[in-house]
């Protein structure tokens, strides 16, 4: 059997390798939203990255993950989870714990603090952030709250 050679412009080749950059981040994507469902659960998630999972990867990704600031291969990220770096903000900044809500939701709140809001940044989803009457009150997610009370108390 004859081999056929295949010519390829410098145009085609520079496509191709594009295009196995892309799908490789987005599976590196995937694998990071799946990571955030497994921290903070679906009560934790935008609808947008809740579609994304739901499609294997195969919708847009998340507009908060194409801002250019998510380091795939960020060794702190590995080394540090979304409960750890709560905690350590936690530790650094006088809060309080209130599980009294009528939603038996856990909340932590912090006073009004531009750094502190910051540092919570990408830790926790801004759905669950709200800032009112000079604090702010983080809804946590379900799945940390056992390891937060175990911590406090």
């Amino acid at each position: 059997m004859k081999k056929k050679i295949i010519k390829l412009t410098e145009s085609d080749l520079r496509n191709i390798v594009v295009r196995i950059m892309n799908e490789q981040f987005d599976t590196d994507y995937y694998d990071i939203i799946l990571d955030l469902y497994n921290e903070v659960g679906l009560e934790g998630m935008t609808d947008e990255e809740i579609d994304y999972l739901k499609s294997g990867g195969e919708s847009n990704v998340p507009e908060r993950f194409l801002g250019g600031d998510l380091d795939i291969d960020s060794e702190e990220s590995e080394d540090m989870s979304g409960l750890d770096r709560f905690k350590e903000i936690m530790d650094g900044y006088n809060h309080k714990i209130v599980d009294t809500a009528p939603d038996g939701k856990l909340r932590v709140v912090f006073r009004e603090n531009p750094e502190i809001l910051e540092r919570l940044d990408g830790v926790v989803p801004e759905s669950s952030i709200e800032v009112r009457q000079g604090h702010i009150i983080i809804l946590v997610p379900q799945n940390w709250t056992d390891d937060i009370f175990g911590e406090e108390i």
